[in-house]
């Protein structure tokens, strides 16, 4: 009988880990300023204490929706708003100028 495969996971690509570690390092600052503990964290963000410990550590495995929650725990979640805004993204400028026939 066969067994279904495992899919290897594949390694987080370099730069995506400097910026999940980046993310890590600015969350727990925000934490720290706010004088709260992972665990008060957790509590008031709805997530267990090893996702707010995964998240600080820069782990790829914290689904968004974990991370958003946190986010609100922090009241930093308006800054979320900001990801993949179309005004800061050139390649909304070049379609416009494309589009206008722009010089």
């Amino acid at each position: 009988m066969d067994t279904p495969r495992s899919r290897a996971s594949k390694p987080t690509p370099v730069l995506v880990q400097a910026s999940l570690d980046r993310l890590g390092r600015r969350l727990a600052r925000a934490r720290k300023l706010r004088e709260m503990t992972q665990e008060d964290l957790a509590h008031l963000s709805d997530v267990s204490l090893s996702t707010v410990r995964s998240l600080e550590a820069g782990a790829d495995g914290v689904a968004l929706g974990n991370l958003l929650k946190v986010l609100q725990g922090l009241n930093l979640l308006e800054q979320a708003e900001d990801w993949l805004d179309p005004q800061r993204d050139p390649e909304t400028v070049n379609f416009v100028e494309r589009r206008l026939g722009g010089n």
